[in-house]
């Protein structure tokens, strides 16, 4: 099943914003999903997950944050 990059990108900030609100981010995306009639959500958030992931620990260095508190 193909995954626009857009769709991807969408679900990052998705996270990210869902992240900063502390809120579930699996529901999220499975809501995004649900809504954009995409059928496999665990294959969208695995991508858009370990994008999100590199963007929010930028995010942490950009922040000044101790290195070894960085995954």
């Amino acid at each position: 099943m193909y995954i626009s990059n857009q769709t991807i990108q969408n679900a990052v900030e998705l996270i990210i914003n869902t992240r900063d609100f502390c809120g579930n981010e699996k529901q999220a995306i499975k809501d995004f999903c649900a809504e954009e009639k995409i059928a496999d959500w665990k294959k969208v958030y695995a991508i858009a997950n370990f994008r999100a992931n590199a963007t929010w620990n930028q995010f942490k260095k950009d922040a000044g944050v101790n290195p070894k508190y960085i995954f």
